[in-house]
């Protein structure tokens, strides 16, 4: 198992990944592994990426979803002579994750949002449908990443699917491997959900989006791979 955005670590049984984006410009900065953690017996890798628009002495890494909305424009990358990258589409045909298996995992990620005094996430279709595209390439042969090869930016592929946006965050992971049976899905999912929320700071950016103040919608999506390896991804906006 490989995890790359500029920093590529070998794991085994499990990794987590978190990014934010406060503009709707949909540019990006790069990710760097900010720390190591456990989900059970395996390892997770935990990587940030700072907010290009974040107010100075703010902290927040790639997943913060406090941050407040800026109109700073993003960095974008130089123009480069090179040509581009095809775009890469899903080689899977893996349904998204049934209406019942992402109800447990809303109630589970508003239940922990009620706790703090937070207002409940509602779904948001294209969210939805964002997460599970990514999870498709994930699950092909990208591998725990923000950004697969050839995929638009966060911003930009959650605005393909009609979501209009202020700011914007991710939270991907995976363990396994995992029985394909509801209970046994749904119990990864979840486990990976409280690996996110039991961050503590300045690693914590999975929890940061977990309990934004500032994220209004999520879309919920967790797919198993012929290897059992459950996938999940988690896309917030505002």
């Amino acid at each position: 198992m490989l995890i790359a955005v500029l920093a590529v670590l070998s794991l085994t049984g499990g990794g987590l990944l978190a990014r934010i984006s406060t503009d709707g410009s949909g540019g990006s900065n790069p990710v760097a592994a900010s720390g190591i953690g456990r989900i059970g017996d395996g390892s997770v890798l935990v990587a940030a990426q700072p907010a290009a628009s974040a107010m100075p002495g703010t902290g927040t890494p790639s997943a913060s979803g406090a941050a407040t909305p800026s109109t700073r424009a993003s960095t974008k990358p130089k123009p480069t002579t090179t040509s581009p990258k095809p775009k890469q589409s899903p080689t899977h045909t893996t349904p998204p994750a049934g209406s019942s298996v992402v109800d447990q995992l809303l109630a589970q990620i508003n239940h922990l949002r009620a706790q703090h005094g937070l207002p409940a996430y509602s779904l948001l279709s294209g969210l939805d449908r964002s997460a599970h595209k990514h999870n498709l390439l994930m699950e092909g042969s990208c591998g725990l990443s923000h950004q697969c090869p050839g995929e638009a930016s966060l911003g930009d592929r959650i605005s393909a699917e009609g979501v209009h946006w202020t700011s914007c965050g991710e939270n991907i992971g995976w363990s396994g491997p995992h029985p394909n049976t509801t209970s046994a899905i749904v119990s990864a999912a979840e486990s990976l959900t409280t690996s996110m929320y039991n961050e503590t700071p300045p690693d914590d950016g999975h929890r940061l989006n977990l309990l934004s103040s500032s994220f209004h919608h999520i879309g919920i999506d967790v797919v198993r791979d012929s290897s059992g390896k459950i996938w999940l991804t988690q896309d917030f906006s505002s």
